[in-house]
């Protein structure tokens, strides 16, 4: 990702970008039953919506977002909740400057192929990776109207094939605003 891109992120986040997304993501209050550890990893953290709501949880917690005001913004509001995260500005597109081992990585609505690769190997033995991506469809749906953003039925399961799948869905959903997305969603653990 470029400085331009960075930039541009930064300043979608100081115009308000997101403020009232401060519920942690759907996906994740429906399978938290299946979530389990005690260190986690949020890429493309953005505001710390989902790293705030795993810190609560008693997660020890890593988020990477290129924004650094998102990083600024999730900070204070961690400090007001009075958690503690880990939290690092950082270019996704370059390597995860973390090593883990981290018993649950979750990829929420940030489609990188590669990055989602890597962050399989940073899982612990028996570790969890949550993935949720905007799916390509036919359907006047929300999300990112550019295709770059959106991937193919069947490829985010085709990525995790040597983890075991323990939960999937792909189809569309009803957001809380009312507007409806076509998403790809899956649970998958190392064995």
């Amino acid at each position: 990702m470029s400085d331009e891109d960075r930039q541009r992120w930064n300043e979608r986040y100081r115009e308000g970008a997101y403020q009232f997304r401060e519920h942690p993501s759907a996906v994740l209050l429906d399978w938290q039953d299946a979530l389990a550890g005690s260190t986690a990893l949020d890429l493309a953290c953005g505001r710390g919506r989902n790293t705030l709501y795993l810190a609560t949880l008693g997660f020890d917690v890593h988020a990477i977002d290129v924004s650094d005001i998102a990083i600024q913004q999730a900070t204070h509001r961690a400090n007001r909740m009075d958690l503690h995260v880990h939290w690092v500005a950082h270019d996704l597109e370059q390597d995860i400057p973390l090593r883990g081992p981290y018993d649950l990585i979750l990829m929420i609505r940030y489609v990188d192929n590669t990055l989602l690769s890597k962050a399989v190997r940073l899982l612990a033995p028996r570790g969890k990776i949550l993935v949720e991506e905007h799916l390509v469809s036919d359907e006047e749906v929300n999300g990112p109207t550019d295709p770059r953003f959106r991937v193919l039925p069947g490829s985010v399961q085709q990525i995790l094939c040597d983890l075991d799948i323990e939960r999937e869905f792909e189809g569309v959903i009803q957001e809380p605003d009312g507007t409806q997305a076509a998403l790809v969603r899956v649970l998958a653990q190392r064995a």
